[in-house]
């Protein structure tokens, strides 16, 4: 597999997109109006605690209390490697407390941000992990031996009371390196608390480092053939970072200088375009539909023309196999969190069931925010949970419509038209009125729907003058009274 990562640098924002043999499998947006706080560092003060919640809410000094759950579950807010409830210190707190938080999830909507009290500092290889003795190891490390190799090292350098998880990037690193990493991270936490000592809650600690550089830190692996950027300032500036912490990997970090946009040359708009469609076909003729909910993500798989021969087993399973893959991309690009649910085509052989299931999983392997699958039930659905801790890209790049309501629908001209009938039917003779709408719904009344119009007006004796207003919303009349100046609208909710 051939992993690239494009990021290109506008005057106000950063885009960075993540390409897998040629496919966008990943896209990221940094504004300067998107407030990032996951991963930092507060001192924060308890404002309240709910019992029927286990949780606490927490000033740190941001426009919404934060959340804090009690429970001692804990999972790393970078490699998904979970530490399990026993591994973590039971910390008893109470109103007014002044403690140390992370934030594992940005704030959305009217909800503010998610915290732990179990906080972790990331480096290039490791991550330092306060209030456990745990070592893990990431989960994308599948060499058990080298996993072991690893682990072995790690217990050897390990400071006291701190947890240390080994991230993907460390495979194949000495002792050295790792334990110069381990021995920054230490020096940044001491530097930490002694701020926290000498300040009053609420107050920021720790902030992440800039996006690009964190990007990099993060994605710079084995399997990334090349990250490429069209900007000579961030260039220098990521290929100093790597010169210090991963010279081996110098090489791979380009200066794109071409006329041509970098995303041009790789299609990524192309690729953004057909990817956030409600229909996404697949290779062989079939496609899936994907409806989200602000409670799930509800995928529904259909064969559509394929193109295979064979028996329906045989285009179940070709197109099954297909939507596996496109839905994990898709989770993936638009950054989807909560649970996902896939209606599959129904499949007899037990065996086919598990090669689909087999697929979905491996794909997932390739996401870095932690998923579980819950099994296929005897109706082809399979569901799913995704975590996610920042805005998704849906959220980023698109507007709220005003007209549907995010229902992706407006009134039908033929609703429209029957309203507009009942309206005019109920008015008391000799009114009259004007009607304002889009050309096309004007031009349709005046055409398709004018008999019936005239003969309503003969009827009960009222004038009606229509006008094209490019203003008025889609799937929508205006209606004012001449006589009054009351306006009455048609098709909006």
């Amino acid at each position: 597999m051939k992993k690239k990562i494009l990021i290109s640098i506008l005057l106000d924002e950063y885009r960075i997109a993540v390409m897998e043999d040629g496919v966008l499998v990943e896209f990221y947006i940094e504004r300067p109006d998107l407030v990032k706080r996951v991963g930092n560092i507060y001192k924060g003060k308890i404002l309240s605690i709910n019992p029927e919640l286990n949780a606490a809410f927490v000033d740190i000094g941001v426009e919404r209390s934060a959340f804090l759950p009690l429970s001692r579950e804990r999972e790393d807010i970078l490699e998904g490697e979970e530490v399990s409830e026993e591994q973590l210190e039971v910390r008893k707190l109470s109103k007014d407390d002044e403690i140390l938080v992370q934030v594992t999830k940005e704030g959305i909507g009217t909800k503010g941000a998610r915290l732990t009290q179990y906080c972790s500092l990331p480096g290039r290889y490791l991550v330092l992990m306060t209030g456990t003795k745990h070592i893990g190891v990431s989960r994308k490390i599948v060499n058990l031996r080298e996993k072991y190799r690893l682990k072995k090292i790690v217990k050897e350098i390990q400071p006291p009371n701190f947890g240390v998880i080994v991230r993907t990037v460390a495979q194949g690193v000495e002792m050295g390196e790792l334990k110069r990493d381990i021995e920054i991270l230490l020096k940044m936490w001491r530097r930490l608390e002694r701020i926290a000592g000498n300040k009053t809650a609420p107050v920021l600690l720790y902030k992440e480092t800039d996006f690009i550089t964190a990007f990099v830190r993060d994605n710079l692996a084995p399997d990334t053939d090349s990250i490429i950027m069209d900007s000579k300032k961030a260039y220098k500036q990521v290929l100093n970072y790597v010169k210090k912490f991963a010279p081996n990997y110098h090489s791979r970090i380009k200066l794109h200088d071409s006329p041509i946009p970098l995303f041009d040359v790789y299609k990524v708009n192309d690729w953004l375009k057909k990817s956030f469609r409600r229909k996404i076909k697949l290779s062989s003729g079939g496609y899936i539909v994907i409806e989200e909910t602000e409670a799930l993500v509800a995928v529904d798989v259909n064969s559509g023309s394929f193109k295979g021969r064979g028996d329906a087993e045989v285009m179940s399973l070709t197109t099954n196999l297909e939507a596996a893959k496109e839905v994990a991309r898709q989770v993936r690009l638009r950054d989807k969190g909560g649970v996902i649910v896939i209606d599959f085509i129904d499949m007899q052989e037990a065996s086919n069931k598990r090669k689909v299931m087999n697929t979905l999983k491996k794909e997932l392997k390739k996401d870095k925010s932690k998923t579980r699958i819950y099994g296929m039930s005897k109706l082809g659905l399979v569901q799913f949970t995704r975590k996610r801790s920042r805005l998704s890209l849906t959220q980023i790049l698109f507007d709220y419509c005003p007209v549907c309501e995010g229902t992706g629908h407006i009134p039908s001209i033929q609703d429209i038209v029957s309203r507009l009938e009942q309206h005019l039917l109920s008015l008391p003779r000799g009114k009259h009125i004007r009607v304002r709408a889009k050309d096309y719904i004007i031009s349709y009344l005046k055409t398709a729907e004018w008999i019936k119009l005239r003969k309503i007006m003969r009827m009960n004796r009222i004038r009606v003058e229509f006008e094209s207003d490019a203003n008025v919303n889609y799937g929508e009349l205006i209606l004012t009274n001449l006589e009054t100046g009351k306006e009455y609208k048609i098709g909006s909710s």
